[in-house]
């Protein structure tokens, strides 16, 4: 154009396609098997791991104290059959309140609790292996399924419906770390947990509470 001619609008720069990220799984032995070589002197093994024997000492050693705890509490072992006879919903409020007071023991003994709750509480220790067999049996019902296989490639379902069994168990261990927390922080040696979920009740908070359940009214008297 000329000297008083319009000017010619600058182009639009365009913007670099995005890559599509994609997942690529190895397709051989070999490459999915990647070893490499350390050097180690096992002559100082045992500095580093403790030996077979050594673990089953310890779990001996705890299994003797949680013993010792039950009888302490006046806790019979036949009490892992108290939820048994209970309605679905009642014995879900019955574990709960099990849990809450196994989280709220006062633990000031020479042995301590933590840890070994489910063994000092049968009825914990029978439910937490029930939940366990249920998730173990949909693992293997979908191993055994070539239709599920082929309806669920990837596992999507599978770790969908695993989540959900496993929820009581993250439940459980999320209360135990806000119960020791709190006690850590100056609740003194046990009641805060148990103590807030009282008050949390009254001012209809659902927010902290046991195990995926309701705070129960059974009131019912430790064995």
């Amino acid at each position: 154009m000329g000297f008083f001619g319009k000017k010619s609008a600058p182009k639009a720069k365009r913007k670099p396609a995005k890559k599509k990220k994609s997942v690529h799984f190895p397709t051989t032995r070999e490459a999915a098997i990647q070893r490499y070589k350390y050097d180690f002197d096992w002559e100082f093994e045992r500095a580093y791991w403790y030996s077979r024997d050594e673990l089953g000492g310890f779990k001996h050693e705890r299994l003797v104290d949680a013993g010792a705890l039950r009888e302490a509490r006046g806790i019979e072992i036949a009490s892992r059959d108290d939820a048994d006879a209970l309605a679905e919903d009642t014995k879900e409020l019955y574990i709960g309140d099990k849990i809450t007071f196994a989280l709220d023991d006062k633990d000031t003994g020479d042995v301590s609790i933590q840890g070994v709750e489910p063994f000092v509480y049968p009825v914990l220790q029978k439910e937490m292996v029930r939940r366990k067999k249920e998730l173990k049996a949909s693992v293997l019902a979908r191993a055994r399924d070539p239709q599920r296989k082929t309806k669920d490639p990837q596992g999507l379902r599978l770790a969908e419906e695993s989540r959900g069994h496993s929820q009581w168990a993250r439940d459980v261990a999320s209360e135990r770390g806000m119960k020791y927390t709190l006690m850590k922080r100056g609740s003194g040696g046990g009641g805060g947990l148990l103590q807030q979920t009282h008050t949390k009740k009254k001012r209809g908070d659902s927010g902290l509470r046991l195990s995926g359940t309701r705070k129960s009214s059974l009131g019912f008297v430790e064995n």
